[in-house]
């Protein structure tokens, strides 16, 4: 009884982990040595992503928990996790791909539960592209200025224009 006292209380501390995720990235860590590893979560965890290597049985608990259906057929061999929380759930995209140009072939995305929605695996390198929070408002905000900066140099592009050709053309009252 106490093993299963254990691991539901596992359970509800890995749900409780998962209750402000945006973004549930599940990899096959399988062949990852113990040193990147190790390096790997201790760089996440300085970036404030949590990942963990957790049991498919745990994980099948913890998604029923919170409602989350359709991961079962990606929970096969070795599985770990990470959570992208609401301030940058792109995070651990970024992180993993960044992670696989130093390491090719390891920590392989097996699927993506992004704001209520299944993705496969292979979107992790389109999701990593994507720009953080910040990023997206400077885009904003540049394409929101620029038409604006482009009509105020039309606008003074003709006001100088006008004021060129006022200067030119002789005055009536004069003749």
């Amino acid at each position: 009884m106490k093993s299963v006292e254990k691991k539901q209380q596992t359970v509800d501390a890995i749900v409780e982990s998962f209750k402000d995720a945006t973004a549930v990235y599940l990899l096959n860590y399988q062949g990852i040595t113990v040193e990147k590893d190790n390096a790997l979560r201790l760089e996440l965890r300085k970036k404030g992503v949590y990942y963990r290597a957790i049991k498919n049985t745990m994980l099948k608990r913890v998604f029923e928990k919170l409602n989350i259906t359709g991961l079962d057929d990606v929970l096969v061999g070795a599985t770990s996790v990470m959570v992208g929380l609401a301030e940058d759930p792109l995070l651990p995209a970024r992180e993993i791909e960044a992670f696989h140009k130093a390491n090719p072939g390891f920590l392989v995305s097996k699927s993506i539960f992004l704001d209520g929605e299944l993705l496969p695996g292979s979107e992790i390198v389109n999701l990593s592209k994507m720009p953080d929070r910040l990023g997206m408002i400077a885009q904003l905000v540049m394409i929101a200025l620029s038409p604006g900066s482009t009509i105020a140099g039309q606008i003074k592009a003709l006001q100088e224009k006008l004021e060129k050709g006022s200067e030119e053309s002789p005055n009536s009252s004069e003749s």
